[in-house]
């Protein structure tokens, strides 16, 4: 299933062949931006409850991806910034000095900008984050880019949320024909 246009932005995702009720809803997915796939299709059997709660969320959402400590910064300063209030990390170094309290605080505060890390295993590598500036595109930040595209692109709004949306529905289909039996038909 393709849910959107994979030259702005598009999820393509298929549930596991074979799956019986009751089931959860196993499966492979990529995200397509301007074209560029991010995500291992081929990785099968993953879950694909967390990329739902993901992009459910984030197609409603999108007005909360910025904030103005951002104004101002490059693609480069940006993803270092988000990098290292979420993970410790200034381009290739860990900096472990930030105190419980501070991990704790910087996660409740810019978790919101990961896109697809912790999403599933079939994104294992393909670290990434969004943004949304006020009254402009979405921005999807990923090294996995190609060189001439650099490490960030910029998809449509009604493209985002249509693709999200889209594949929001479909899980939710699949979640129904998969939960199992009710009542009435035991």
């Amino acid at each position: 299933m393709l849910f959107g246009k994979p030259e702005d932005f598009a999820i393509e995702a298929e549930v596991e062949p074979g799956l019986r009720r009751p089931s959860a809803v196993w499966g492979h997915m990529c995200v397509w931006c301007r074209g560029v796939p991010l995500g291992n299709i081929e990785n099968t059997h993953c879950s694909l409850y967390h990329a739902f709660e993901t992009f459910h969320w984030l197609s409603r959402h999108l007005n909360r991806l910025w904030d103005d400590q951002l104004n101002g910064l490059d693609d480069l300063a940006v993803w270092n910034f988000l990098d290292g209030r979420l993970y410790g990390f200034h381009g290739d170094l860990k900096d472990d000095t930030h105190t419980l309290e501070e991990l704790k605080s910087d996660w409740a505060n810019w978790s919101r900008f990961n896109f697809l890390t912790n999403v599933g295993e079939q994104f294992d590598g393909y670290e990434s984050f969004i943004l949304c500036p006020p009254g402009q595109s979405v921005r999807i930040l990923s090294r996995r880019f190609p060189p001439h595209l650099g490490i960030a692109v910029n998809v449509t709004r009604p493209g985002f949320v249509a693709g999200a949306e889209g594949f929001a529905g479909w899980y939710q289909e699949q979640e129904r024909r998969l939960v199992g039996s009710t009542p009435d038909e035991q």
